[in-house]
Protein backbone atom coordinates (compact mmCIF):
# COMPACT_ATOMS: atom_id res chain seq x y z
CA UNK A 1 0.00 0.00 0.00
CA UNK A 2 1.15 3.68 -1.05
CA UNK A 3 1.26 5.70 2.02
CA UNK A 4 -1.61 8.32 1.41
CA UNK A 5 -2.39 11.71 3.49
CA UNK A 6 -5.64 12.64 4.67
CA UNK A 7 -5.96 15.02 2.44
CA UNK A 8 -5.26 13.17 -0.34
CA UNK A 9 -7.62 10.55 0.81
CA UNK A 10 -10.93 13.25 1.36
CA UNK A 11 -10.01 14.14 -2.62
CA UNK A 12 -9.88 10.63 -3.98
CA UNK A 13 -13.41 9.81 -1.77
CA UNK A 14 -15.06 12.23 -3.47
CA UNK A 15 -14.16 10.34 -7.18
CA UNK A 16 -13.67 14.21 -8.62
CA UNK A 17 -10.16 14.81 -9.53
CA UNK A 18 -7.24 15.69 -11.56
CA UNK A 19 -4.38 13.87 -11.48
CA UNK A 20 -0.42 14.24 -12.88
CA UNK A 21 2.51 12.19 -13.34
CA UNK A 22 6.01 14.12 -12.01
CA UNK A 23 8.91 12.08 -12.82
CA UNK A 24 12.33 12.75 -11.07
CA UNK A 25 15.43 11.73 -12.41
CA UNK A 26 18.67 11.93 -10.36
CA UNK A 27 21.76 10.84 -12.36
CA UNK A 28 24.74 8.88 -11.17
CA UNK A 29 27.37 11.03 -9.88
CA UNK A 30 25.14 14.28 -8.68
CA UNK A 31 22.58 16.62 -10.63
CA UNK A 32 18.42 16.27 -11.34
CA UNK A 33 16.28 16.72 -13.62
CA UNK A 34 12.27 16.72 -13.09
CA UNK A 35 9.64 16.87 -15.47
CA UNK A 36 6.02 17.13 -15.53
CA UNK A 37 3.16 15.95 -17.93
CA UNK A 38 0.94 18.57 -16.78
CA UNK A 39 0.39 21.68 -19.20
CA UNK A 40 1.91 24.15 -16.00
CA UNK A 41 4.87 23.38 -13.72
CA UNK A 42 3.84 21.19 -10.55
CA UNK A 43 5.42 22.20 -7.05
CA UNK A 44 5.99 20.39 -3.54
CA UNK A 45 8.12 20.50 -0.90
CA UNK A 46 10.37 22.95 -2.26
CA UNK A 47 11.11 21.00 -5.39
CA UNK A 48 9.64 22.06 -9.05
CA UNK A 49 8.78 20.18 -11.11
CA UNK A 50 8.83 21.59 -15.37
CA UNK A 51 5.91 21.55 -17.72
CA UNK A 52 7.88 23.74 -19.91
CA UNK A 53 10.99 21.43 -21.46
CA UNK A 54 10.74 17.80 -22.92
CA UNK A 55 7.19 16.51 -23.48
CA UNK A 56 6.16 13.60 -21.43
CA UNK A 57 3.92 10.62 -23.59
CA UNK A 58 3.24 12.43 -26.77
CA UNK A 59 0.50 11.04 -29.12
CA UNK A 60 0.85 7.79 -29.82
CA UNK A 61 2.43 6.65 -26.62
CA UNK A 62 1.62 6.66 -23.00
CA UNK A 63 3.57 5.51 -19.43
CA UNK A 64 3.46 2.29 -18.86
CA UNK A 65 3.63 0.51 -15.41
CA UNK A 66 3.84 -3.39 -15.04
CA UNK A 67 3.56 -4.21 -11.06
CA UNK A 68 2.64 -7.16 -9.48
CA UNK A 69 2.91 -8.39 -5.80
CA UNK A 70 5.93 -10.66 -4.78
CA UNK A 71 9.73 -10.31 -5.07
CA UNK A 72 9.32 -9.92 -9.36
CA UNK A 73 10.85 -6.66 -10.23
CA UNK A 74 8.26 -3.75 -11.09
CA UNK A 75 9.18 -1.65 -14.23
CA UNK A 76 8.05 1.57 -16.17
CA UNK A 77 8.25 2.70 -19.19
CA UNK A 78 7.78 6.60 -19.90
CA UNK A 79 8.37 7.90 -23.62
CA UNK A 80 10.24 11.55 -23.64
CA UNK A 81 10.08 13.60 -26.57
CA UNK A 82 12.41 16.72 -26.61
CA UNK A 83 12.23 20.26 -28.38
CA UNK A 84 13.66 20.33 -31.88
CA UNK A 85 13.06 23.70 -31.43
CA UNK A 86 12.00 26.71 -29.16
CA UNK A 87 8.81 27.77 -30.39
CA UNK A 88 9.14 31.13 -29.13
CA UNK A 89 13.17 31.89 -29.08
CA UNK A 90 13.42 29.80 -32.24
CA UNK A 91 16.68 27.93 -30.53
CA UNK A 92 17.62 24.63 -31.60
CA UNK A 93 17.34 22.09 -29.37
CA UNK A 94 16.49 24.03 -25.94
CA UNK A 95 16.39 20.85 -24.00
CA UNK A 96 19.63 19.95 -22.43
CA UNK A 97 21.40 17.79 -19.71
CA UNK A 98 24.72 19.54 -18.94
CA UNK A 99 24.64 21.55 -21.79
CA UNK A 100 23.85 19.31 -24.19
CA UNK A 101 20.95 18.35 -26.05
CA UNK A 102 18.61 15.41 -24.65
CA UNK A 103 18.83 13.28 -26.98
CA UNK A 104 22.45 13.43 -27.39
CA UNK A 105 23.53 13.55 -23.88
CA UNK A 106 21.35 10.09 -23.03
CA UNK A 107 23.00 8.26 -25.85
CA UNK A 108 25.79 9.17 -24.26
CA UNK A 109 25.30 7.35 -21.42
CA UNK A 110 24.16 10.57 -19.03
CA UNK A 111 20.86 8.62 -17.57
CA UNK A 112 22.85 5.22 -17.43
CA UNK A 113 21.97 3.85 -14.01
CA UNK A 114 20.16 7.14 -12.71
CA UNK A 115 17.77 7.33 -9.76
CA UNK A 116 13.99 7.43 -11.68
CA UNK A 117 11.08 8.01 -9.09
CA UNK A 118 7.68 8.55 -10.54
CA UNK A 119 4.78 10.08 -7.92
CA UNK A 120 1.89 11.59 -8.67
CA UNK A 121 -0.08 14.73 -7.88
CA UNK A 122 -3.82 15.05 -7.08
CA UNK A 123 -5.59 18.45 -7.86
CA UNK A 124 -9.63 18.89 -7.08
CA UNK A 125 -9.32 19.63 -10.89
CA UNK A 126 -6.97 21.12 -13.65
CA UNK A 127 -4.76 23.97 -13.11
CA UNK A 128 -4.16 26.51 -15.79
CA UNK A 129 -2.72 29.79 -16.95
CA UNK A 130 -2.57 31.78 -15.85
CA UNK A 131 -1.52 30.98 -11.89
CA UNK A 132 -0.57 33.62 -9.24
CA UNK A 133 1.89 35.89 -9.99
CA UNK A 134 3.19 33.08 -12.46
CA UNK A 135 4.33 30.55 -9.76
CA UNK A 136 3.70 26.62 -10.15
CA UNK A 137 0.78 25.02 -9.23
CA UNK A 138 0.22 23.33 -5.69
CA UNK A 139 -1.46 19.76 -5.85
CA UNK A 140 -3.47 18.59 -2.91
CA UNK A 141 -1.07 16.44 -2.17
CA UNK A 142 1.23 13.48 -4.17
CA UNK A 143 2.13 9.84 -4.07
CA UNK A 144 5.05 7.92 -4.85
CA UNK A 145 3.53 5.23 -7.11
CA UNK A 146 7.41 3.87 -8.64
CA UNK A 147 11.05 4.24 -6.96
CA UNK A 148 14.10 2.59 -9.42
CA UNK A 149 16.62 2.63 -11.73
CA UNK A 150 17.16 3.44 -14.90
CA UNK A 151 18.23 0.49 -17.09
CA UNK A 152 17.94 0.77 -20.96
CA UNK A 153 17.55 3.70 -22.85
CA UNK A 154 16.39 3.62 -26.22
CA UNK A 155 16.83 6.60 -28.82
CA UNK A 156 14.48 7.11 -31.84
CA UNK A 157 15.00 10.39 -33.87
CA UNK A 158 12.74 12.74 -32.24
CA UNK A 159 12.30 10.53 -28.93
CA UNK A 160 14.06 9.04 -26.05
CA UNK A 161 12.04 6.11 -24.07
CA UNK A 162 13.56 5.25 -20.78
CA UNK A 163 13.06 1.58 -19.18
CA UNK A 164 13.08 1.95 -15.49
CA UNK A 165 13.50 -1.24 -13.07
CA UNK A 166 12.26 -1.10 -9.69
CA UNK A 167 14.69 -1.32 -6.07
CA UNK A 168 13.97 -5.06 -6.44
CA UNK A 169 16.41 -5.34 -9.41
CA UNK A 170 19.01 -4.69 -6.33
CA UNK A 171 18.46 -7.95 -5.11
CA UNK A 172 20.15 -9.46 -7.68
CA UNK A 173 23.84 -8.30 -6.99
CA UNK A 174 25.55 -11.43 -6.23
CA UNK A 175 26.71 -11.81 -2.17
CA UNK A 176 28.27 -12.28 -0.03
CA UNK A 177 30.09 -8.78 -1.00
CA UNK A 178 33.01 -9.46 0.68
CA UNK A 179 35.28 -12.65 -0.01
CA UNK A 180 37.72 -13.23 2.86
CA UNK A 181 41.44 -13.55 1.29
CA UNK A 182 44.38 -11.57 2.26
CA UNK A 183 43.50 -8.60 0.66
CA UNK A 184 41.78 -6.05 2.32
CA UNK A 185 38.10 -5.92 2.23
CA UNK A 186 37.52 -2.22 2.62
CA UNK A 187 37.09 0.07 -0.09
CA UNK A 188 39.31 3.24 0.43
CA UNK A 189 37.52 5.93 2.34
CA UNK A 190 34.38 3.51 3.38
CA UNK A 191 33.09 3.57 7.01
CA UNK A 192 35.93 0.26 7.32
CA UNK A 193 38.56 2.58 6.01
CA UNK A 194 38.12 5.47 8.12
CA UNK A 195 40.51 7.81 5.68
CA UNK A 196 38.59 11.12 4.81
CA UNK A 197 38.51 11.43 1.36
CA UNK A 198 38.89 15.03 1.81
CA UNK A 199 41.79 15.41 3.09
CA UNK A 200 43.86 12.95 -0.02
CA UNK A 201 41.76 15.36 -3.10
CA UNK A 202 44.03 17.22 -5.36
CA UNK A 203 42.66 19.53 -7.52
CA UNK A 204 43.78 19.35 -11.30
CA UNK A 205 43.32 21.01 -14.44
CA UNK A 206 42.44 19.37 -18.11
CA UNK A 207 45.53 19.73 -20.72
CA UNK A 208 44.96 20.12 -24.15
CA UNK A 209 45.31 16.98 -26.01
CA UNK A 210 42.57 15.46 -23.80
CA UNK A 211 39.70 13.27 -24.97
CA UNK A 212 36.70 11.19 -23.37
CA UNK A 213 39.28 8.77 -21.95
CA UNK A 214 42.54 10.12 -21.27
CA UNK A 215 42.84 13.46 -19.14
CA UNK A 216 46.12 14.59 -19.76
CA UNK A 217 47.26 16.61 -16.64
CA UNK A 218 50.30 18.04 -14.65
CA UNK A 219 48.45 17.98 -11.66
CA UNK A 220 50.53 16.69 -8.40
CA UNK A 221 51.11 13.09 -6.87
CA UNK A 222 48.38 12.26 -4.25
CA UNK A 223 49.38 11.36 -0.73
CA UNK A 224 49.20 8.25 0.72
CA UNK A 225 49.12 5.51 -2.39
CA UNK A 226 51.00 8.07 -4.48
CA UNK A 227 48.96 7.15 -7.68
CA UNK A 228 45.80 7.72 -9.18
CA UNK A 229 45.54 3.91 -10.52
CA UNK A 230 42.32 2.50 -9.15
CA UNK A 231 41.25 5.77 -7.72
CA UNK A 232 38.51 8.45 -8.98
CA UNK A 233 38.37 12.31 -10.71
CA UNK A 234 35.19 14.06 -10.41
CA UNK A 235 34.42 17.00 -12.81
CA UNK A 236 33.91 20.36 -11.41
CA UNK A 237 33.16 22.20 -14.19
CA UNK A 238 32.96 22.15 -18.19
CA UNK A 239 30.29 20.04 -19.60
CA UNK A 240 31.07 16.57 -17.68
CA UNK A 241 30.59 18.91 -14.51
CA UNK A 242 29.72 16.56 -11.22
CA UNK A 243 30.43 12.85 -13.36
CA UNK A 244 32.89 10.73 -12.06
CA UNK A 245 34.97 8.54 -13.18
CA UNK A 246 36.94 5.45 -11.88
CA UNK A 247 40.91 5.80 -12.82
CA UNK A 248 42.76 2.71 -14.74
CA UNK A 249 46.26 4.36 -14.99
CA UNK A 250 48.64 7.55 -14.11
CA UNK A 251 51.38 7.76 -15.73
CA UNK A 252 53.29 10.67 -17.09
CA UNK A 253 50.54 13.22 -16.69
CA UNK A 254 48.23 10.99 -18.11
CA UNK A 255 44.67 9.70 -16.33
CA UNK A 256 43.31 6.61 -18.52
CA UNK A 257 39.63 6.17 -17.23
CA UNK A 258 38.29 2.87 -17.51
CA UNK A 259 35.20 4.02 -18.44
CA UNK A 260 35.35 7.44 -20.82
CA UNK A 261 32.71 10.31 -19.52
CA UNK A 262 29.67 11.09 -21.34
CA UNK A 263 30.87 14.54 -23.05
CA UNK A 264 33.25 16.09 -24.91
CA UNK A 265 36.61 17.76 -22.50
CA UNK A 266 38.00 20.97 -22.91
CA UNK A 267 41.61 22.05 -22.01
CA UNK A 268 40.88 24.33 -19.24
CA UNK A 269 38.51 22.18 -17.57
CA UNK A 270 39.06 21.21 -14.06
CA UNK A 271 38.48 18.31 -11.77
CA UNK A 272 39.31 16.63 -8.08
CA UNK A 273 41.23 13.64 -8.04
CA UNK A 274 41.48 10.46 -5.21
CA UNK A 275 44.14 8.08 -5.06
CA UNK A 276 43.95 4.82 -5.50
CA UNK A 277 44.92 1.71 -3.49
CA UNK A 278 45.72 -1.51 -4.27
CA UNK A 279 44.16 -3.35 -1.26
CA UNK A 280 47.46 -4.48 -0.08
CA UNK A 281 49.52 -3.74 3.62
CA UNK A 282 52.16 -2.13 1.95
CA UNK A 283 49.98 0.52 0.30
CA UNK A 284 47.91 0.88 4.00
CA UNK A 285 51.28 1.17 5.09
CA UNK A 286 51.97 4.30 2.99
CA UNK A 287 48.50 5.72 3.82
CA UNK A 288 49.35 5.15 7.47
CA UNK A 289 46.27 3.89 8.31
CA UNK A 290 47.27 -0.05 8.73
CA UNK A 291 45.66 -0.44 11.81
CA UNK A 292 42.39 -0.28 10.06
CA UNK A 293 43.68 -3.12 7.44
CA UNK A 294 41.18 -5.53 6.60
CA UNK A 295 42.99 -8.03 4.69
CA UNK A 296 45.50 -10.90 6.42
CA UNK A 297 49.06 -9.67 7.35
CA UNK A 298 51.28 -9.94 4.78
CA UNK A 299 53.82 -12.68 5.32
CA UNK A 300 57.93 -11.75 4.50
CA UNK A 301 59.14 -13.91 1.90
CA UNK A 302 62.15 -15.75 3.93
CA UNK A 303 64.58 -15.68 1.16
CA UNK A 304 64.65 -11.32 1.43
CA UNK A 305 65.29 -11.88 5.27
CA UNK A 306 68.50 -10.97 7.00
Amino acid sequence: MKPVTPEVSALLETGVFACYNLYSLTLFGGGVIRFTNCQVDIAWDGDVWSSRGVRVDPKGSRAVGHQKIGLDVDTWVVTVMPRIRDEITGAAYPDKIGGVPWGAAAAAGALDNADFVVTRAYFPAAPTLPLPAGNAATPTGIITIFAGTVGEVDIGDTTVIINAMDDRSRLNIQLPRNYFKAACRHTLFDSGCQLTAATFKKTGLVGAGSTQSLIISTIAAPDGSGTYALGRIVMTSGLNQTFSRAVRSWQGGQLGLITPLPFAVMAGDTFDAYPGCDKSATTCTAFANLANYGGEPEIPDPSTAV
